[in-house]
């Protein structure tokens, strides 16, 4: 069976108990799969999580309520990725994975709090043969450009879901270059995925989508 294959009716399941914020169910749901083997660490994320924090059905009569349900809704998905780090460790265990293809630094520029995509994009890289070193939200510039300068990663990867982030990601992106030229940065997020023009607006090199695309990338220098 194809473990990236996602069952339907534990998709209609989880998307319910997410709607309802019921968290011990959302995370026995997905914790129950892993072990059971009925869905893989890809699949979870791309296949169940992910769709469900982008549909987001809220009734009309809630509209009001829809960035407070959001961000419950995103703390019992981020309950989740941090349940499934054993479920990662073990699966680079038994594919005999090593990291050993460079390092790369996951942040998203000052003012952009949103993450998980960039988080799950963290375990992908592993999954795919690199070390990774997640920073996560509202990154400083001054911090990042410091941080890079003492990794020296094989890339730097910027996400960006809301648009107005855009412009931090470019300005970040010429001080990156100015201050490690031979730098290698990748974009990533809703803000890119909407017009990939962007990508090379802000001065970076490719767009990572999904695992497939990391796969297909050089590894370290």
């Amino acid at each position: 069976m194809d473990v990236r294959a996602v069952p339907d009716s534990l998709y209609t399941s989880f998307l319910k108990a997410l709607e309802q914020e019921d968290k011990p169910q959302c995370v026995h749901l997905a914790m129950e799969a892993l072990e059971h083997g009925s869905i893989d660490l890809v699949g979870l994320y791309t296949g169940i999580l992910a769709p469900a924090l982008n549909e987001m059905a809220i009734p009309q009569e809630e509209r009001h309520l829809a960035i407070w349900k959001e961000h419950i809704r995103s703390a019992i998905v981020r309950t989740i990725l941090e349940c499934s780090y054993p479920y990662l460790l073990k699966e680079l265990a038994r594919k005999g994975t090593r990291l050993d293809r460079g390092t790369v630094v996951i942040v998203s520029p000052t003012d952009e709090y949103h993450e998980i995509g960039a988080r799950m994009g963290s375990d992908f890289f592993n999954l795919c043969g690199y070390e990774t070193v997640f920073v996560g939200s509202n990154t400083p510039k001054e911090d990042l450009i410091e941080g890079v300068k003492a990794f020296h990663p094989a890339y730097v990867v910027i996400s960006a879901t809301n648009t107005y982030s855009l412009v931090n990601v470019k300005k970040v992106v010429q001080l990156l270059k100015q201050a490690v030229p031979d730098v290698r940065i990748l974009a990533s997020g809703h803000a890119f995925f909407a017009d990939p023009s962007r990508v090379g607006d802000v001065g970076a090199i490719g767009l990572l989508r999904s695992i497939e695309d990391i796969q297909a990338l050089g590894g370290d220098r």
